[in-house]
């Protein structure tokens, strides 16, 4: 009969069930930060209102946290890291395969608008926070997210100019439509509370502004002005001088 060789029984990893129960209150605590943030401000904020909020010993924040532009660089971060580079790597993968593929460039900006906006939507509280407290964050962290905001504005000029190249979109001012379109995103973000009762979901949203957007990138926006200096017309003594000089009565 063979012997049983005995072997002794694994000890519970005690070490990292308690780097996971650590990791946990860090994230407790964080979100709890988060939501104070939003809702009345960073610096009217204290840890102990966010000890309070996360349901842990008023010093239990430190424990985990150096201190409190700490909590926000964390929040900052941590929501660039996970949804930001999603969202980037998404776009990029739609214009490279678009411009492979020699797709339709509508059909093409049209679906890198939709994904943009529901990657705004999905960071809504994280880009409010943004907007609200950028003053707040170190200068490492908020040219950190001055880059990554200028990389997606430069992708959805990318996929303006996949349309002007194929004679679909007006060539004129890529950047600026790139730009007005970014704020138009982010608009469902900072001024979410203007949309209720009008618009519920961020894919009524996107079938609201798509017409729009259409119409911007379809329509030739150049500004007269850009080109020459015109004189504007002013009034004098109650009759206005025309772009020449000359006076017409009013």
């Amino acid at each position: 009969m063979a012997r049983k060789i005995l072997r002794p029984a694994k000890k519970p990893n005690f070490l990292i069930r308690d780097r996971d129960r650590l990791q946990q209150k860090r994230e407790a605590v964080a979100e709890a930060a988060f939501e104070l943030f939003l809702k009345e401000g960073f610096h009217r904020t204290t840890t102990r209102d966010i000890a309070q909020r996360a349901g842990v010993s008023a010093g239990a924040p430190f424990t985990y946290f150096k201190d409190k532009e700490n909590i926000l660089f964390h929040i900052v971060s941590k929501e660039q890291d996970r949804a930001g580079d999603q969202l980037l790597s998404a776009l990029s993968q739609q214009i490279a395969e678009a411009t492979h593929t020699g797709a339709d460039p509508e059909e093409v900006f049209k679906n890198v608008f939709a994904t943009f906006l529901r990657g705004v939507d999905e960071m809504r509280r994280f880009i409010l926070l943004a907007y609200q407290e950028t003053k707040s964050l170190n200068t490492e962290t908020r040219q950190a997210l001055i880059a990554r905001e200028r990389r997606l504005q430069a992708l959805i000029g990318e996929a303006i100019g996949y349309g002007v190249e194929r004679g679909r979109f007006a060539p004129d001012n890529i950047g600026l439509k790139a730009h007005n379109i970014m704020v138009l995103a982010h608009a469902w973000a900072v001024r979410h509370w203007a949309f209720a009762g009008e618009l519920e979901s961020i894919e009524e949203y996107i079938a609201f502004l798509q017409p729009l957007v259409s119409a911007m990138l379809e329509t030739n926006t150049v500004v007269e002005g850009s080109k020459k200096e015109r004189r504007r017309p002013t009034t004098i003594g109650g009759k206005v001088t025309g772009e020449r000089g000359e006076v017409t009565t009013k």
